[in-house]
């Protein structure tokens, strides 16, 4: 019975530790993606490519005096915002889990503990690949169902979009893997 007590515990340690290095690294990118620019870089090339509406032609409704669309929630910055406090929310969640296996924690509490963080991360999560993944229908020439980076490969560009794409795939895929 020992014998089985200690695989049990063995097999969840490794589990926490995986849990862990995922939400760190999910951290780690979405803090890399956080930055205005870099949402804006997407757009901008998305938009010079016709992929997806063209920020650049903002500028035109401004001059119009007229009201430009809405910013696309996959372009907005409060998307950013959101993803990383996803993921800071995720690491702390896994640090308390971390606490509770390594002082031994009532069994029983920590299950419950478990199960509602992973009701909140998994909501938290749903919405997150469900932004990343939304349509920009603001203009109605260049319709885009899904982010261009996800469709399209990021070796067709030179070096320095080449990362901001990766990144943003990278976000994603993780994302995803966190559900």
């Amino acid at each position: 019975m020992e014998h089985r007590h200690n695989r049990t515990g063995l097999f969840k340690a490794i589990g926490v530790v995986i849990e862990f290095g995922l939400v760190i690294v999910t951290m780690s990118l979405f803090c890399c993606a956080y930055p205005e620019r870099f949402r804006k870089t997407l757009w901008e090339i998305g938009g010079e490519n016709g992929w997806n509406s063209n920020p650049r032609l903002r500028i035109y409704f401004y001059a119009n005096y007229q009201q430009p669309p809405e910013i696309p929630l996959i372009w907005a910055q409060r998307l950013s915002e959101s993803n990383l406090a996803i993921s800071v929310l995720a690491t702390a969640i896994c640090s308390a889990q971390i606490t509770l296996f390594c002082f031994n924690v009532t069994p029983g509490f920590s299950r419950l503990f478990n199960a509602l963080n992973d009701m909140l991360l998994s909501g938290f999560w749903m919405y997150s690949v469900i932004a990343q993944s939304s349509s920009d229908l603001t203009d109605p020439d260049h319709l885009s169902l899904r982010p261009w980076y996800l469709e399209k490969s990021c070796s067709i560009f030179d070096a320095s979009v080449v990362e901001v794409c990766l990144l943003a795939k990278a976000c994603f895929a993780f994302s995803v893997l966190s559900l």
